[in-house]
């Protein structure tokens, strides 16, 4: 899903509207959905690269906006 007209604002509506949205992130895959007001989960489901990462952490809209621009391979998951 890289196209010219998906941006952050698009990302985290979607994130609003209950959609877990998967995406590459420094070599390993993660599952991201929203928890509640400014509170996400994220979850490492692949991991490529050789350093530790956590299972699952909270992460604030703010990080996500930072990790954003380096995300790549992003994909929905349909609503539960």
């Amino acid at each position: 899903m890289n196209n010219d007209k998906y941006n952050f604002e698009r990302f985290s509506k979607d994130l609003d509207n209950g959609y877990k949205i998967l995406f590459d992130y420094v070599r390993d895959r993660y599952v991201l959905y929203k928890v509640d007001e400014n509170c996400y989960m994220q979850e490492l489901i692949e991991q490529r690269s050789r350093n530790p990462m956590p299972e699952k952490s909270m992460i604030t809209s703010k990080a996500i906006k930072q990790m954003f621009p380096f995300m790549k391979d992003i994909e929905y998951k349909a609503k539960d």
